[in-house]
């Protein structure tokens, strides 16, 4: 129980008062109470007083294909295998696996409609936690 509860508690049942008055203090303190306690439990998106950082998710995501995924990428295949320690094929053949079959690697949007994480990313975050 919190400080506002044990306020409450001890107000409703350390006095001794029996009159109509005391009863409808009690009353508007549990009211209020409880809508505190709602207010805070409640999610409603960003939290308030946080700064808003721009990840830049479309631009890393277009250098992410120019460096390594288009045809004539900035990177050769021998970066590609050093970085990502597996051929090109292969992360292919995981990607879509993946993609096909765990939701969690579409593309989707955010809470304020911007296009999430690609594939891509997704999968290129999971290979670098792992390795």
């Amino acid at each position: 129980m919190d400080n506002r509860g044990k306020a409450i508690f001890s107000f409703m049942f350390n006095d001794d008062s029996n009159d109509e008055g005391h009863h409808h203090k009690v009353i508007q303190a549990i009211v209020h109470h409880t809508s505190l306690e709602y207010e805070v439990t409640k999610y409603g998106g960003s939290v308030v007083g946080r700064e808003y950082k721009n990840r830049e998710r479309e631009n890393r995501h277009r250098n992410l294909m120019f460096d390594y995924f288009v045809e004539m990428p900035h990177f050769n295949s021998t970066d590609f295998r050093r970085w990502f320690r597996m051929r090109k094929e292969l992360f292919y053949r995981i990607l879509n696996d993946d993609v096909n079959h765990k939701p969690y690697f579409h593309q989707k949007e955010d809470g304020l409609g911007r296009q999430g994480l690609s594939s891509e990313q997704k999968l290129t975050v999971v290979f670098c936690m792992l390795g």
